[in-house]
Protein backbone atom coordinates (compact mmCIF):
# COMPACT_ATOMS: atom_id res chain seq x y z
CA UNK A 1 0.00 0.00 0.00
CA UNK A 2 2.62 2.10 0.87
CA UNK A 3 4.29 1.71 -2.50
CA UNK A 4 0.99 2.69 -3.89
CA UNK A 5 1.02 5.77 -2.52
CA UNK A 6 4.42 6.74 -3.32
CA UNK A 7 3.83 5.89 -6.69
CA UNK A 8 1.02 8.46 -6.86
CA UNK A 9 2.91 10.83 -4.90
CA UNK A 10 5.70 10.51 -7.56
CA UNK A 11 3.66 10.71 -10.63
CA UNK A 12 1.15 14.20 -8.90
CA UNK A 13 4.78 15.54 -8.66
CA UNK A 14 5.89 14.99 -11.94
CA UNK A 15 2.32 16.33 -13.27
CA UNK A 16 2.31 19.60 -11.38
CA UNK A 17 5.90 20.07 -12.55
CA UNK A 18 4.43 19.78 -16.26
CA UNK A 19 2.55 23.10 -15.85
CA UNK A 20 6.00 24.78 -14.60
CA UNK A 21 7.76 23.31 -17.90
CA UNK A 22 5.44 24.66 -20.21
CA UNK A 23 6.98 28.69 -19.83
CA UNK A 24 9.80 27.19 -21.11
CA UNK A 25 7.37 26.17 -24.61
CA UNK A 26 8.18 27.99 -27.88
CA UNK A 27 6.67 31.42 -27.94
CA UNK A 28 6.61 31.58 -31.53
CA UNK A 29 9.47 33.67 -32.23
CA UNK A 30 12.26 32.69 -34.40
CA UNK A 31 15.67 34.20 -34.50
CA UNK A 32 17.38 34.85 -38.04
CA UNK A 33 20.44 36.08 -39.28
CA UNK A 34 20.32 38.39 -42.54
CA UNK A 35 23.84 39.10 -44.02
CA UNK A 36 24.45 41.17 -46.73
CA UNK A 37 26.87 38.81 -48.61
CA UNK A 38 27.60 35.48 -47.30
CA UNK A 39 30.61 34.57 -49.87
CA UNK A 40 33.68 36.24 -49.56
CA UNK A 41 37.35 36.52 -49.65
CA UNK A 42 39.22 35.31 -46.64
CA UNK A 43 41.53 39.13 -46.61
CA UNK A 44 37.66 41.05 -45.90
CA UNK A 45 36.92 41.65 -42.84
CA UNK A 46 34.39 39.80 -41.17
CA UNK A 47 30.79 40.95 -42.25
CA UNK A 48 28.34 43.26 -39.97
CA UNK A 49 24.98 41.38 -39.96
CA UNK A 50 21.48 41.70 -38.55
CA UNK A 51 19.56 39.79 -36.41
CA UNK A 52 15.49 39.26 -37.54
CA UNK A 53 13.09 38.71 -34.63
CA UNK A 54 9.86 37.40 -36.43
CA UNK A 55 6.56 36.86 -34.26
CA UNK A 56 5.39 32.94 -36.34
CA UNK A 57 2.94 32.63 -33.32
CA UNK A 58 -0.85 33.89 -32.97
CA UNK A 59 -0.26 35.52 -30.13
CA UNK A 60 1.30 38.99 -29.29
CA UNK A 61 5.05 38.61 -27.81
CA UNK A 62 7.38 40.70 -25.32
CA UNK A 63 11.47 41.00 -25.96
CA UNK A 64 13.10 42.51 -23.57
CA UNK A 65 15.24 45.21 -25.57
CA UNK A 66 18.75 44.54 -24.09
CA UNK A 67 20.79 44.17 -26.95
CA UNK A 68 22.89 47.12 -26.25
CA UNK A 69 22.14 48.01 -22.77
CA UNK A 70 25.58 50.57 -22.80
CA UNK A 71 26.03 52.56 -25.65
CA UNK A 72 29.97 52.53 -25.14
CA UNK A 73 30.06 48.47 -24.89
CA UNK A 74 29.37 45.60 -27.27
CA UNK A 75 26.15 43.59 -28.14
CA UNK A 76 25.00 41.44 -24.96
CA UNK A 77 24.57 38.28 -27.31
CA UNK A 78 26.73 35.70 -27.97
CA UNK A 79 28.79 34.69 -31.28
CA UNK A 80 30.64 31.89 -32.33
CA UNK A 81 32.37 30.46 -35.68
CA UNK A 82 32.65 27.06 -36.59
CA UNK A 83 34.27 25.53 -38.90
CA UNK A 84 31.51 23.33 -40.87
CA UNK A 85 32.34 20.69 -42.96
CA UNK A 86 30.22 17.41 -43.99
CA UNK A 87 27.10 19.11 -41.99
CA UNK A 88 28.35 19.08 -38.74
CA UNK A 89 30.49 21.61 -36.78
CA UNK A 90 34.37 20.78 -36.75
CA UNK A 91 36.26 23.03 -34.73
CA UNK A 92 35.71 26.90 -32.90
CA UNK A 93 37.36 29.00 -34.71
CA UNK A 94 35.90 32.58 -33.21
CA UNK A 95 33.67 33.49 -30.50
CA UNK A 96 32.39 36.38 -28.87
CA UNK A 97 30.31 36.61 -25.52
CA UNK A 98 28.84 39.77 -24.29
CA UNK A 99 28.08 38.31 -20.81
CA UNK A 100 27.96 41.28 -18.05
CA UNK A 101 26.01 43.15 -16.13
CA UNK A 102 24.65 46.22 -16.43
CA UNK A 103 22.20 47.94 -13.59
CA UNK A 104 19.59 49.58 -15.31
CA UNK A 105 17.39 52.11 -14.36
CA UNK A 106 13.74 51.87 -14.43
CA UNK A 107 13.22 54.64 -17.11
CA UNK A 108 15.62 52.67 -18.97
CA UNK A 109 14.03 49.26 -19.20
CA UNK A 110 12.33 48.93 -22.65
CA UNK A 111 10.47 46.09 -24.14
CA UNK A 112 9.55 45.36 -27.66
CA UNK A 113 6.10 43.76 -28.39
CA UNK A 114 5.89 42.05 -31.56
CA UNK A 115 2.46 40.98 -32.64
CA UNK A 116 1.60 37.83 -34.99
CA UNK A 117 3.40 38.16 -38.30
CA UNK A 118 5.39 41.46 -36.94
CA UNK A 119 9.29 41.59 -37.19
CA UNK A 120 11.68 43.32 -35.24
CA UNK A 121 16.00 43.94 -36.47
CA UNK A 122 19.02 45.04 -34.49
CA UNK A 123 22.10 45.15 -36.63
CA UNK A 124 25.04 44.37 -35.20
CA UNK A 125 28.00 46.47 -36.60
CA UNK A 126 31.84 46.10 -36.40
CA UNK A 127 31.67 42.27 -35.68
CA UNK A 128 35.23 41.63 -36.91
CA UNK A 129 36.57 43.82 -33.76
CA UNK A 130 34.16 41.90 -31.37
CA UNK A 131 34.31 38.04 -32.24
CA UNK A 132 38.11 37.33 -31.04
CA UNK A 133 39.44 34.10 -33.27
CA UNK A 134 41.39 31.01 -31.66
CA UNK A 135 45.00 31.35 -31.25
CA UNK A 136 45.81 28.09 -33.68
CA UNK A 137 43.32 29.89 -36.14
CA UNK A 138 44.05 33.63 -36.34
CA UNK A 139 42.41 33.97 -39.64
CA UNK A 140 39.52 32.38 -41.73
CA UNK A 141 41.08 29.68 -44.66
CA UNK A 142 40.38 29.67 -48.34
CA UNK A 143 37.32 28.08 -49.52
CA UNK A 144 35.94 26.80 -46.42
CA UNK A 145 32.33 26.92 -45.21
CA UNK A 146 31.97 28.17 -41.51
CA UNK A 147 28.88 28.25 -39.49
CA UNK A 148 28.26 31.75 -37.96
CA UNK A 149 25.59 31.17 -34.10
CA UNK A 150 24.34 34.14 -32.64
CA UNK A 151 22.57 33.31 -29.36
CA UNK A 152 20.25 36.20 -27.71
CA UNK A 153 19.64 35.26 -23.91
CA UNK A 154 15.61 37.02 -22.42
CA UNK A 155 15.30 36.71 -19.00
CA UNK A 156 13.14 39.28 -18.49
CA UNK A 157 10.28 39.58 -20.91
CA UNK A 158 7.80 37.53 -18.80
CA UNK A 159 8.71 37.08 -15.04
CA UNK A 160 10.58 33.62 -14.41
CA UNK A 161 10.94 32.34 -18.09
CA UNK A 162 14.09 32.62 -19.75
CA UNK A 163 14.25 31.88 -23.56
CA UNK A 164 17.17 31.34 -25.41
CA UNK A 165 17.21 32.87 -28.96
CA UNK A 166 19.36 30.85 -31.52
CA UNK A 167 20.34 32.38 -35.60
CA UNK A 168 22.63 30.31 -37.17
CA UNK A 169 24.02 30.87 -40.97
CA UNK A 170 26.83 29.44 -42.90
CA UNK A 171 29.80 31.74 -44.60
CA UNK A 172 31.60 30.66 -47.31
CA UNK A 173 35.22 31.89 -48.45
CA UNK A 174 36.48 31.91 -52.00
CA UNK A 175 39.13 29.81 -52.90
Amino acid sequence: MKKIFLYFGILTSLFLHAAAWGDMADNGVECTIKMEKTFFDVRDRLRDFTLVFTNKGKKSVRLYDDFYPEPTLGPRIKIELWSWQTGKKKKLVGSYIGAYHVNKMFQNIRFITLKAGDKHEVPIKDVYLLVNFIPETLRLSKGEIYLLEVEFVDERAEPGVRRVYKGTTTLVTKP
